[in-house]
């Protein structure tokens, strides 16, 4: 298997993260973040034959069994095992991880946003089961927390699939609704053949929506006591928001572009969360 970096490169809206977290902390979302994208790199950067890509993702799914079972056989994996004992990782996160990757290898087409969902939980949603753990918490209900996590998850994805549908089509996928598609009157051919057009734009408002509200909804489940705890994800969410923001500003001029946020933008993005969450700003 390919080796993974240890950590996500410098200046990202991940490792800004970092900033915020104990060593002990640290090391166990360095692990995560390791985990998630090796499995994610099975099949994400395209070098392996299916066959191949699912034979690994196999092995996935076994040793998150082996894991939680006490027998991990991969370094990784070994790493991993001190972290679910002190921060009682969800063995769901991984489990669903793997699945949810595993979808890229036999769907290129979605075609309601509740069959997009699905997708969602097992890329995104199962990161932030992970990461809510690792952050820490005392206060906030388990089923607030799982559903903070999940919309924080569905949010970040979201604005990802927006910033890459040119990116993604030359993958050979598209990850736009088809009812959505068919709801603003946009042909899928209109898109496969990157025609930036009213319609497709209207296609795109309405994902835009949906991520919209998921960041609307996801503050108000954390207990405020919480909230400087969880600063990494809400260091990740105001990055994110407001490239979800410059995408619409853009008119989602996204089929031969691919917008991103200058660091000196996401720094001070940092800290303002950072101020948010500790009652100041």
């Amino acid at each position: 298997m390919n080796a993974v970096p240890a950590r996500p490169q410098a200046g990202s809206s991940f490792s800004l993260g970092f900033l915020f977290l104990s060593r002990e902390r640290r090391a166990a979302l360095e692990d995560v973040y390791a985990f998630c994208r090796l499995v994610d790199d099975i099949v994400d950067d395209g070098a392996r034959p299916k066959d191949e890509a699912a034979k690994e993702l196999d092995f996935w799914r076994s040793e998150v069994g082996r894991l939680y079972a006490g027998r991990p056989t991969h370094e990784l994996s070994r790493r991993m095992a001190r972290h679910v004992e002190r921060f009682r990782l969800p063995k769901e996160g991984f489990a669903e991880l793997v699945e949810g990757v595993a979808m890229d290898l036999t769907k290129t087409r979605y075609a309601t946003y509740a069959e997009l969902e699905k997708y969602l939980f097992g890329v995104a949603g199962t990161v932030g089961l992970l990461c809510v753990e690792v952050f820490g918490h005392a206060h906030t209900p388990p089923t607030d927390l799982r559903a903070y996590a999940v919309h924080m998850g569905n949010a970040f994805q979201l604005t990802n699939i927006i910033r890459d549908v040119g990116v993604d089509l030359e993958k050979g996928r598209l990850y736009v609704p088809l009812e959505d598609l068919a709801a603003s009157g946009c042909p899928v051919d209109s898109v496969l053949s990157r025609q930036h057009t009213p319609a497709f734009a209207a296609a795109m408002t309405r994902l835009y929506g949906r991520a919209r509200a998921a960041y609307d909804a996801a503050p108000g489940l954390l207990h405020p006591s919480d909230r400087p705890a969880q600063l990494p994800g809400a260091v990740m969410a105001a990055v994110y928001e407001d490239l979800l923001e410059e995408l619409r500003r853009r008119q989602f001029r996204v089929l031969f572009e691919k917008v991103s946020t200058p660091k000196p933008r996401r720094l001070l993005l940092a800290a303002k969360a950072w101020a948010r969450a500790h009652g100041i700003y």
